[in-house]
């Protein structure tokens, strides 16, 4: 499916936006909170506040940034108030019904993700963030530098930061 064009009329535009992002936003926020309700809950936000948005009149230029920008800052506004950390366990996480995404099935994959979903958790932000956008949800640093309102090279080094975090922590002995 091609990205909704945003010369159709405000109601097709959200329709289709629906149905190419609602899944990818839910998964999104569901692993950015650790919470698969609060991230169905977050995503349904989202998208009410893109509709009341574009009621409004704002033009939306690339329709994924722009929803992702939202879900974003709607999880910082959740942070804030809550002071809401990541530190629950996988096997919590296993235990409430979320479930990591396995495209290669097998043992060794499995504890190689879960590994990589630990040590994510321990990372700093805002490197956490521009990795989760970046290899999770797969935007390219231009659409995640749109959504966090930094400049793309602003974006590259924090992932190229977060990657070394994150290797560092993976393995610790590596120099």
């Amino acid at each position: 499916m091609n990205a909704p064009d945003p010369s159709s009329s405000s109601e097709q535009w959200f329709l289709e936006a629906y149905e190419k992002y609602a899944d990818a936003i839910f998964r999104h926020c569901a692993l950015r909170l650790s919470d698969r309700e609060a991230g169905k809950e977050l995503m349904q936000e989202t998208f009410i506040r893109v509709w009341e948005s574009v009621g409004r009149g704002t033009k939306v230029e690339n329709c994924r940034a722009f929803l992702y920008k939202v879900a974003n800052n709607l999880i910082i506004d959740i942070a804030r108030r809550r002071k809401l950390r990541t530190q629950d366990s996988l096997e919590t996480l296993h235990e409430a019904g979320f479930d990591l995404p396995d495209k290669e099935p097998g043992p060794a994959r499995q504890v190689e993700a879960a590994l990589a979903m630990e040590c994510m958790r321990k990372l700093d932000e805002p490197y956490k963030s521009v990795l989760v956008l970046r290899f999770v949800d797969g935007l390219p640093p231009s659409d995640i530098a749109d959504i966090l309102g930094e400049s793309q090279n602003v974006i590259s080094v924090r992932i190229h930061r977060g990657l070394k975090q994150l290797e560092d922590a993976i393995n610790p002995s590596h120099d």
